[in-house]
Formats: C-alpha cells, structure tokens, sequence
C-alpha cells in the first residue's frame, strides 16, 4: 500500500519532537536522499546462523553401479540421490552466457534472441528460423516410440558426431566427431526451485570450451538437430576447459542466465569438447538449486530475483537477523519488498532498536514462494535518529531462505545529490523502443501517423533528426546507449559478451546521485545477461511478462503498468526509470484494435499461405527454413515480395501505434501524480529492421540506413527548449552524457559520447564528429552465411561510407550513399566519387585504430596510433 505522503507524516514527528524522543529537523538539503542498507553491513551484523539447515538431495548422474538395462526400470529418473562435490574441483569461466534454452535445442538466426533462452522459455517467439518454435508442435507421438532405451548410460545417448559410447569403470567414454552432441535425457524433477549452476567432473583430451544447452522441450527432433549444428552456434553456455589425462571440476554459474525451473528441464545438450576427433570422459554431472548453492556462501546481499524480477537482496536464513546502525535523515521511509524461494510459511520482521526501547516496524508471513511482496515502511516516528534497524527471518524449518529485496532508507522530499541542488528532474525516464526505424514516425516525415504520442513530444521538446545507432541488434546497441562506449571499446560485440564492472553505466551515475532505479528488459540481451542489472534497484526481465494475452513481442502495455505503479511508490523522491519495450519487433502483427488498422482484410491468412510456400521451397532446396526470407527466395518460390513486404509494413506500422498509445498512458499517469513538469524524457530506438531493402528481413545484417537511422528526442518543460529541431548529426552514445548534462551529474570519465545541451540551446560548445556504426560477426552461426559480412560505417559531411571488412565476393570492399538524398544507401556513389572514399576511409581507419586502444578487455590497450591516425582524430574532433 502506498505511503503517507501528506502533511499528518510531518506533524507526527512534531508531535514526537515535543515529547523529546525526535531530534529536530536536519538540514534536508545536507540529508542523503537514499542509504542502502547492504552497504551498511558490517562484519558481525548476521547473527543466529543455524547448523540445522535442511537441504534437497543431490541431483546427480554417475555412471557406477548402473543396473542391468533389461532390469531398469524406463520411468525412474536417471538422476541419483547420491554424490557430492568432488575432491579438487575448480570453478570453470561460466560464460556471461545466455544460456541455453528452454525450448528448441538449436540456435537461433535472430540476434535478438537467445534460442528459448536459456534456462527457461522467456525469448519471444521471433526468430528468423522457423525451426525455433515447432519442435513441440510438429513432432507426432511415433517419437516417443523411437526414444531409445538410456538405462545403460544413465540417460545419455550420442546425438551426433558421437562414436564408440560406453560406461567404462563408473564413467562415460565416448570419442567426438567434429561437432560431438550428448543429450542427457531429464525426467521429471520434483523440485520448482531453479537451476543454478551445472558442474561436470570430466576429462577430454583435446579442445578449450565445453558448451551446453537446456531444454525444456520434451521430444527431439534428431534430423533438424543434425541439419543445424552445422551451421549454429547455440552453446551460449559455455566454460573453459583444459585437456588433459585427468579428471578436472568444471562449474557452469548460471547467474547471469535466465530462470529454469528444475522441473521443467527435460533435456541437456552438451558438446564436450570444441576439438574435433577428441576423446571424452564424464564421471559426473550435478545440477545445482538455487538454494543448495546459497547454503553454501554466508548470507549477506546478492542479486535475487523471484519470478524473474531481480533485486540486490539481503538474504537471510531462519533464525538469523541482521542488525544495521544508521542515522535516519529527517523525512524517512524504507523502501523495501520480501519474499522467499520456499513453500513453507516465513515471517520476516523488521524492528527498529533506539535507546528508549525496540519498535516494531513489520511483521508478514509469506506463503507464496516466488514473488515480491512490497511493504513500504514508514519512519517518520523516528526521524532524525540514531537507531539499529533488526531485519529477520522466523520459521519452524531452520534455515529457511528470507529475501529482503532493495533495502533502502530513503528521503521524502529530497533533491538528489547533483552539481545543480534544487534544479534537477525528479525523475528521469528513459524509452527505448527496440527494432524502431526512424523513416516510419511522422515527425521523420512518414505519410502514415504512427506516433502521434511521440510527434507531441517532439513538438514540445528537442528533436534530432539524424541520429545513428552504434549497433544494429539489440545485443551490440544497448550497452552502447547505457554506456556511452562503442562496442569495440565496451566489448561487447558478441551474445556472450557482458560489459565490464569497471563500466559505470547510466543507471550507475543516477543511483550515486541518490535517485532509485528501475528497468524492463524486453529481451535478454538488455538485462544481467550483458550486465546491465549494474546500478538497478528493480529489474524486470524479459522472462517475467511469458504469459501476455497477445503477441509475446508486444511488452509496452505490460511493462508500463508496472513501471507507474514502481513510481507511483516513489514520486515524492528522484527516481530513474528505463523503460525498454519491444512493439515493433517481429512477430509484427498487432493486438486489436490494431490489427486492422492499415491491414487489408485476409492479410494474415494470406501471409500465412505465402510463408508456407517458401518454407516448401526451402525444404525442397535444402535452405534454411525462415518465416522472414530473403527477397530472391520468394521470387524463386513465386511469391510477391512486394505484397509480402507490405502486409509486414502495416502490422509494423500499428505495433508502433499500439505501443505509442502506451507511452500516452504513461505520460497521464505522470499527470495524475503531478509529475509532468518535473520529468525528464528521452525516447531512442536502438536500431531498425530491414524490409528487403538490400534483399534480406530483419536486423543484425549490415550497416545500411534502415539499421541504424533511429530516432531521438528529449522533452522536459523546465530542462529542454521546446520546439527544438537538431539537423546536425549525433550518435546514439550521445544520449547518456546529456541526460547527465541535464540533470547536473557529472558524466563518468570514460564516456565517449558528448552532450547534446548545447545543440539543444544553441551555443558553440558542439564539435561534430562522424558516425560510427559496427557490424561485427556474429557468434550465433558457426561459418558465416554465404551473404554475410564485417563492416563498419561512417556518417561525415552528408555522406555515408561503408567498409565491408569481410564479404562474398560479389559485395563491394567499400560503399558510398549520400547521406541526405539517399538515407537508406540504395544507390552506390563509390566509383564516382573516389575522392570522398579515400577521405572518409582514412577517417574510419584512423577511428578503429583509436577504438581499439580504448578497448576495456584483456585484449585492449596494445594497439598505437601513427600520427597520421592521431592528426585526423583531432580533426574528427576525437581527441586534443
């Protein structure tokens, strides 16, 4: 329930000050406006530790003392109820990992989604493959007669490229082609607690990188799995290994990876080695809770997430309390929620303990495992001071897990803590709409009025009208944005990249400032999967909005709910919202009403009949099966790409309009709470999608306009000049260190994107610089597609340069489009104008040579600039 915000709070304390247990009011502007408790803690807070906690068995697989397969029994797990972690194991390099998934085995096509992703179902069903969604569909029950008979190994079988498997002295010895695949067979576990890590007790005798997969998929299809790990990539989880004549521990952490339920596992995938023709041995393969894994480490804080919501938590066990000494500031709450991973009831409490004797502040009993329960305490009553916040866990099992997410004291009324007191936002929210190109709003001169939420906020605030994306998928793009770092420096340019903790990200430098933070993940890649959690009270993640009514790619109307009932909790103090939504993002048809908005009647079946008469071609042709083909495999199997393309067009169109009408939503709410004029806001996109405007769908692709034209605007009455039209062009890195630059926080050092303020007011503190865009190979295939390419692009003086690094032969080493006339780069200027090629390629080669020296990896920091390279980026405006 809200918190009392009205002036009965303030006369509450008066009354205490008459009664002397008050101290008079602080200096407010001198008060913190936020003090997290976890960094309050100290050696010594946790007390009451138990011995008596009760943990779940093992889930193990071992391959000793197997019974007989004619004796076996078909329906009993393979999982044992033995073992324990084995003398010498090591934690391997758990890769950032999206992990492998819950639903198809293969990869995926779409650099927009982890294959089912990992460890639960939480990917939206957008896919280029259509092979990533029909694996439970299709298959008939003749499957479960093929399944083979698993009680010799304990479960396992050789998928593919496996020969001579065997159990040999309590252990499965096998020898591996040049892709080797083992499929552990998982019954039904009866556990709801989730998959925390994988660890293997093995030995291979060749290769550097083990590679996994989960599924939650009950049958295989073993022909579609053979046909694409020729050409996928899916083991996004992955550790290092390291061959040798003895066994070794190998740990997959699973911490950066979407949920699982260890229930709903049914299968893992592993690929033992990355070495071809390389011998393998398993002794062991342990799934690791949840909880089995937090018995192990003290309790203290970590980041927790119930229902995939994430929080930095205090993680308490039964019986044990946690006491924090703090000063309270002079209009106190605690912002705080609860909850646990357990079925059995817990009672959290939280006393206050002063001098004059304990107040109780909370006391709940959770039943419902799985889910935040918020409970926002008032502190009035004790403002001002000195006292010993008692935080517990009660519960007639021992060791019972208690979650307390985001303890936070924070200031009512308080400014946060800038370089302008009293002028900054007090909230700051940051739209990111994913797969959005700019050409198809209004204000970018569209015929059709997709936005008209957004056109408004253009007209009242600052509109940019030729900013460039740094990436062209979500993955590359969005740390980019929340960075102000390019890919190459932040090094984050593949699926299992994550960004450094070095980073401070935008999130980051608000929370400093005192300001609490919330963001929404509409696809793995924009949440703890890359590292982005960094600074973030509250995380919902992609996997936390799987049973939408409608499209799974449509999050705005979810996610908005959410974010005004987290501000609705916290606007009388600064708060930071992110707020990443992904309507216009494949599968494109709309939810009513806009379905029909500009669709034709029988759009959708006549869609339909046209997809399945592609994927007919491409089976008959031993394509890639893909719902989004490629223009000359339409016109190869006599479909109109034209119609094709315009039926896509429209449903993009409208999920553009539905999600507007969502951002409208927002914006009344904030008019309800009497925020709008103490609000800032910017809306980017962070790439655009491709309607076979260089014969492809999608994104991810190439440098071209259509991917990296996106839009920007900022509004905010008291901090932005309404009705300002930028034509200059930016970058999207600039967002960060202007919304910084507006809200009086001092940008962080390593920032390489610069404030728009002064475009914004019209002064002469702006230096231009080129556009730079990335297109970087990507991990998810396993050898390039036949049309792909590595290329890198540069917007300078009215023209676009691409150099294509790495391409087929028939693709050009370097492309020229006018950047004006032409912004979706469809008519190549590079052997008239021979002149700029050479300009603008010194340029860009001069800029890759001075992004790998910032470069924040291992690998970084060896490259040196000529003098040359060090001339033309002072004269970009990169360097002094």
């Amino acid at each position: 329930m809200p918190i009392d915000h009205s002036l009965p709070a303030v006369a509450a304390c008066m009354l205490t000050l008459l009664l002397g247990a008050c101290s008079p009011v602080a200096d407010v502007a001198n008060e913190p406006p936020a003090i997290h408790l976890a960094e309050l803690l100290t050696d010594g807070s946790i007390e009451g530790t138990t011995t008596e906690e009760s943990l779940p068995e093992p889930i193990t697989w071992r391959f000793d003392d197997l019974p007989d397969p004619d004796e076996s029994d078909p329906d009993e797990s393979g999982a044992d109820d033995e073992a324990g972690d084995q003398p010498g194991e090591t934690e391997g390099n758990g890769d950032p990992d999206p992990p492998a998934s819950g639903g198809d085995v293969a990869g995926t096509e779409d650099p927009d989604a982890t294959q089912d992703a990992a460890v639960g179902d939480g990917e939206p069903d957008d896919s280029n493959d259509s092979d990533d969604s029909d694996d439970s569909d299709d298959s008939d029950d003749s499957e479960e007669d093929d399944e083979p008979d698993l009680s010799a190994t304990n479960g396992f079988e050789g998928l593919h490229d496996v020969t001579d498997l065997r159990v040999e002295d309590g252990r499965l010895l096998g020898t591996g082609g040049e892709i080797p695949i083992l499929r552990l067979k998982v019954d039904e576990l009866d556990s709801d607690d989730i998959l925390s890590e994988i660890r293997f007790r093995m030995r291979v005798s060749a290769g550097t990188r083990l590679g996994v997969n989960v599924s939650t998929q009950e049958k295989v299809d073993r022909d579609k799995l053979a046909k694409r790990v020729q050409r996928s990539n899916f083991w996004l989880l992955s550790a290092d290994i390291e061959p040798g004549d003895d066994l070794a521990g190998v740990t997959l952490d699973l911490s950066h990876a979407p949920s699982t339920k260890l229930s709903e596992i049914r299968n893992l995938f592993i690929q033992p080695t990355d070495a071809a023709d390389a011998t393998f041995e398993l002794e062991e393969v342990r799934f690791v809770s949840r909880k089995e894994k937090l018995a192990a480490i003290p309790s203290g804080t970590s980041w927790q997430g119930l229902a995939e919501i994430y929080r930095r938590a205090l993680v308490l066990r039964a019986p044990e309390q946690a006491r924090i000494s703090i000063d309270l500031p002079s209009r106190p709450w605690l912002d705080l929620a609860i909850g646990t991973i357990e079925p059995q009831p817990a009672t959290f409490r939280v006393v206050a303990r002063t001098a004059a004797g304990d107040v109780p502040l909370l006391r709940r009993t959770i039943t419902t495992p799985d889910r935040w329960e918020e409970v926002p305490l008032d502190l009035t009553s004790l403002a001002g001071r000195h006292v010993e916040l008692v935080l517990s866990v009660e519960s007639e099992t021992p060791g019972t897990l208690g979650l307390f997410g985001t303890p936070v004291v924070r200031q009512r009324g308080a400014d946060p803590q800038t370089q302008t007191p009293g002028a900054s936002p007090r909230g700051v929210i940051l739209v990111l709409a994913d797969t959005l190109r700019r050409d198809h709003l209004e204000m970018y001169d569209y015929e059709r009025e997709t936005a008209p939420t957004l056109a408004r906020l253009a007209t009242d605030g600052a509109l940019f009208r030729d900013n460039i994306s740094q990436g062209t998928w979500t993955k590359i793009s969005v740390p980019s944005i929340l960075s102000s770092l390019y890919p190459t420096t932040n090094g984050i340019v593949n699926a299992r990249d994550q960004l450094p903790s070095s980073v401070t990200t935008l999130a980051e430098a608000y929370q400093a400032a005192g300001y609490a933070t919330f963001a929404t993940s509409s696809v793995f890649f924009s949440g703890k999967l890359s590292n982005l959690h960094q600074g973030i009270d509250v995380l919902h993640e992609r996997s936390s909005v799987e049973d939408l009514p409608h499209s799974r790619s449509k999050t705005a109307r979810t996610f908005v709910d959410r974010l005004t009932h987290w501000i609705e909790e916290r606007r009388d103090g600064p708060f930071f919202a992110f707020l990443h939504v992904f309507d216009p993002h494949d599968p494109f048809t709309p939810y009513a009403p806009y379905d029909d908005l500009w669709s034709e009647s029988g759009a959708e079946e006549a869609h339909d009949e046209d997809v399945e008469t592609v994927t007919e071609w491409q089976e008959q042709n031993d394509k890639e099966e893909q719902e989004m083909p490629r223009k000359s495999e339409l016109v190869a199997a006599g479909v109109d790409p034209d119609s094709f393309v315009k039926r896509e067009i429209d449903w993009y169109d409208a999920s553009i309009r539905g999600m507007d009408v969502e951002i409208a939503r927002l914006f009344e709410r904030l008019e309800e709470l009497g925020l709008a004029d103490d609000v800032l806001v910017a809306f980017v996109s962070d790439h655009g999608e491709e309607f076979l405007e260089h014969g492809r769908h999608f994104h991810g692709n190439t440098t071209y306009g259509e991917m990296t034209n996106v839009p920007l605007m900022f509004w905010g009455p008291q901090w932005v000049p309404p009705g300002t039209v930028v034509e200059q062009t930016v970058q999207s890195l600039d967002l960060m260190p202007t919304l910084l630059d507006l809200s009086g926080i001092e940008a962080p050092e390593l920032v390489q994107g610069q404030s728009l303020v002064p475009l914004m007011r019209g002064t002469n503190e702006w230096t231009p610089r080129p556009a730079i865009s990335e297109r970087h190979f990507s991990d998810f295939r396993r050898k390039p597609e036949p049309d792909d390419r590595e290329s890198f692009s540069i917007v300078h003086l009215g023209y676009r340069l691409i150099h294509n690094v790495t391409r087929p032969d028939d693709v050009p080493e370097f492309e020229l489009y006018d950047h004006v006339a032409d912004p979706n780069n469809l008519h190549d200027l590079a052997d008239a104008e021979p002149d700029k090629v050479e300009k603008l390629s010194a340029a860009l080669d001069a800029w890759r040579a001075w992004a790998e020296t910032t470069r924040l990896d291992a690998e970084g920091g060896d490259a040196e600039l000529t003098p040359a390279e060090i001339e033309t980026l002072r004269e970009l405006g990169y360097m002094k």
